[in-house]
């Protein structure tokens, strides 16, 4: 699946971490995100992260979802 990049960045949605034992997939404005596996971590204001150790966790269609979801509510809020 493609995914079009933000042209604002007003738009921008998700951003990506390299840590030693893990990746963080975060969300700028995660803490609006509904996370009904309860992945997102965090206590900022608006950002949230999911900590992703291994494929197995990338491939959980709960990740997916999340992304889907943040870029609806960029693109609801900014109007593209």
């Amino acid at each position: 699946m493609l995914i079009p990049l933000p042209e604002a960045l007003s738009q921008h949605y998700a951003y990506i971490g390299v840590q030693k034992s893990h990746v963080n997939l975060g969300f700028y404005h995660g803490a609006s995100l509904n996370d009904p596996a309860g992945l997102l971590e965090g206590t900022g204001k608006k950002l949230r992260h999911v900590k992703v150790r291994n494929m197995t966790e990338a491939k959980n269609p709960a990740i997916k979802k999340l992304i889907l979801d943040a870029i609806a509510e960029r693109r609801r809020l900014t109007k593209t």
